[in-house]
């Protein structure tokens, strides 16, 4: 595609959105129009899916920052069971990372088809440290040369048990097992669990072998959590980040044996040769099937790049995070608006989904983004500060607060040089540390954005995300237009 075609393309759909190609736009600068509709109310709206990546769709189309101070294992948990999604940051060695995506893919399945077992010879002492790794409470034993199963150690079994050298065979349960054939239902497996007052149903095939396990937790959230981002497995999705390091093939290798969903190569500069190259050299080892997203570009020519390069989504968004300066460094950046709708114009023409990246500050701008053209929108300050995202809260002036920070910051450099990792040098920064509010539980947050998705589409008179992104058009607003907007003349 030429430069030509590319600005027609982007013309065209800036004309449709009624967006202006100059001057860039970004979040406050526009508002949406009101539009007929024939939604009753935002309660009647049940279709907000958005697509991630090729075939991943999200019923709650919002990502949480592969940030070090957002998201781990315990806010990928949670975004999935909400509908959204969480790439695990990159800041961590592969063997933390492989780690990560282990206990997300483990929180809620439908069956576990690789439980963690334990032999009978076994010591407590190493039990309770494989079951403290993964936030488990018991382990199935079973012979290690055979895998038959022999037994379940459960929390009644050692809780009272001072002395931690004596076997997991001597201290399980061996007699009496409830078990089920491999091919089980989940329905089936309820009806087993709730008949024989248990929790856990190891499924095992004719000669005693262990295959699989289902609990009745899993089986608790997929009733708690109807709109949860599942793989066909019914386990909760989740991305795996990387760098564009020369160990790139590596690590992606490690993070796929742990089964994660997407990989995410990311670098500040994604409208760059050398990740193109790495993109390159990923789809020449790993093939189609791997589901890749790449960024951060802020162009149509950059998302071109990228697409030819073989990418499933792209990362749209430079210098709009609320921890990054970037633009005010550098000085370099698309405001996000207009970043969004000419990414997109070119993008949609491939059918490659668009996440935004950067500048959400509210429910207001997850809206605006929708409209522009994202598929789905990735934040991180706005989740930075509730109970999920790592770091423990700690308290100043009678106020809870946590840490956030951007990963070009200098003080995310220096935690990297204290956990000695390959960069060996500090940059000039284009980051910034924050003190945040606690905010409580990460849902609370969703559960604000989602509502007023809804209402917003209402407003439009959109059925479903996608009529929302089509519909959706844009007037330019001035300053006085914007304070207009906002709570005012109130005593």
């Amino acid at each position: 595609m030429n430069q030509k075609t590319i600005d027609n393309l982007v013309e065209k759909y800036l004309e449709e959105k009624g967006l202006p190609q100059s001057p860039a736009l970004t979040f406050e600068d526009v508002t949406i129009v009101d539009l007929y509709s024939d939604v009753p109310s935002r309660s009647s709206i049940k279709d907000t899916r958005g697509r991630l990546a090729q075939h991943v769709y999200l019923n709650t189309p919002v990502v949480s920052a592969n940030m070090d101070t957002v998201t781990e294992s315990r806010m990928a948990i949670s975004m999935a069971r909400l509908g959204g999604f969480g790439f695990i940051h990159q800041f961590f060695p592969i063997e933390k990372r492989v780690r990560e995506i282990e206990l997300v893919k483990r929180a809620d399945s439908g069956v576990i088809e690789r439980p963690l077992t334990a032999g009978p010879d076994t010591t407590l002492k190493v039990a309770l440290e494989r079951m403290a790794s993964y936030k488990i409470s018991s382990l199935l034993v079973v012979d290690e040369k055979t895998r038959k199963l022999l037994g379940i150690l459960a929390h009644r079994d050692y809780r009272l048990e001072a002395d931690h050298s004596k076997t997991v065979g001597s201290l399980m349960k061996k007699i009496g097992l409830i078990t089920a054939p491999p091919r089980t239902n989940p329905e089936k497996a309820r009806q087993i669990l709730f008949k024989n007052k248990i929790e856990k149903l190891p499924l095992v095939d004719s000669s005693g072998r262990l295959k699989g396990l289902i609990t009745s937790q899993d089986i608790e959230k997929v009733i708690q959590f109807p709109k949860a981002s599942r793989d066909k497995k019914g386990r909760l999705l989740v991305g795996g980040s990387v760098g564009i390091a020369d160990s790139v093939l590596e690590e992606i290798e490690e993070l796929l044996k742990a089964e994660a969903d997407i990989i995410l190569v990311d670098t500040a500069r994604g409208n760059s040769a050398r990740l193109v190259e790495v993109l390159s050299r990923i789809r020449r080892r790993f093939g189609k099937k791997l589901l890749l997203v790449a960024g951060n570009i802020d162009t149509p020519e950059g998302v071109l790049k990228l697409i030819e390069a073989g990418v499933d989504g792209v990362k749209v968004g430079i210098g709009g995070g609320s921890a990054c300066k970037t633009r005010r460094g550098p000085g370099v950046g698309i405001p996000q608006i207009s970043a969004i709708a000419e990414s997109y114009a070119l993008s949609s023409k491939y059918g490659i989904p668009i996440i935004s990246d950067g500048g959400i500050k509210g429910s207001s701008d997850f809206a605006k983004a929708i409209v522009a053209g994202a598929d789905s929108v990735m934040v991180g300050g706005i989740l930075a500060g509730t109970e999920e995202t790592p770091g423990k809260p700690f308290y100043e002036d009678g106020e809870k607060w946590k840490i956030y920070r951007g990963s070009a910051s200098i003080e995310f450099q220096l935690s990297r040089l204290d956990r000695d990792e390959r960069e060996a040098f500090i940059r000039t920064p284009e980051g910034v540390p924050k003190r945040v509010k606690y905010k409580g539980e990460v849902a609370s947050v969703i559960e604000e954005l989602m509502g007023h998705l809804y209402s917003s589409m209402s407003y439009v008179g959109a059925w479903t995300l996608k009529e929302f992104q089509k519909k959706g058009k844009f007037r330019w607003q001035t300053l006085s237009g914007l304070e207009e907007g906002k709570p005012h003349d109130v005593l």
